[in-house]
């Protein structure tokens, strides 16, 4: 897909993995079962939206490669927009947690506490990037 202004976006290119696939033989066989039902629900493609909580002019850039021997995909999301992606990718982007540590007084110019005091302990930082089911209508944009 590309945008009015000529910005390429959605899947941009897709690259054959040097790891051969091996059918989870390493595994026991319950694991392994388990993990071939999984691989298949993670390849099922969703209808998704994509959201940045500091706007709309930001975007993501990601890989995904899920699975040895799955191709490598290069993923360029703009705001906004919806695609359909494979689960496994919206899981991998959701359960991104950006973690603000310790010590910190400031981030990016801004205070982390209102008293300017250095941060107590590791805290999670606002989820940036999230992808909605491409129904939901929660969102304002």
């Amino acid at each position: 897909m590309v945008t009015k202004g000529g910005e390429e976006h959605g899947l941009i290119a897709r690259f054959t993995n040097s790891v051969q696939f091996d059918d989870f033989k390493n595994m026991k066989p319950k694991q392994a079962e388990e993990m071939r039902k999984l691989k298949k629900e993670d390849a099922k493609l969703v209808k998704v939206r994509y959201h940045n909580s500091r706007g709309m002019h930001e975007r993501l850039d990601k890989h995904y490669c899920r699975y040895a021997g799955d191709s490598i995909e290069k993923w360029h999301l703009i705001p906004g927009h919806v695609y359909e992606v494979p689960y496994g990718f919206v899981k991998e982007v959701n359960g991104m947690e950006n973690m603000v540590r310790s010590g910190l007084v400031e981030v990016d110019g801004k205070p982390v506490k209102k008293d300017e005091s250095p941060l107590e302990k590791d805290q999670v930082a606002e989820k940036l990037h999230y992808l909605y089911p491409a129904e939901f209508q929660g969102i304002a944009q």
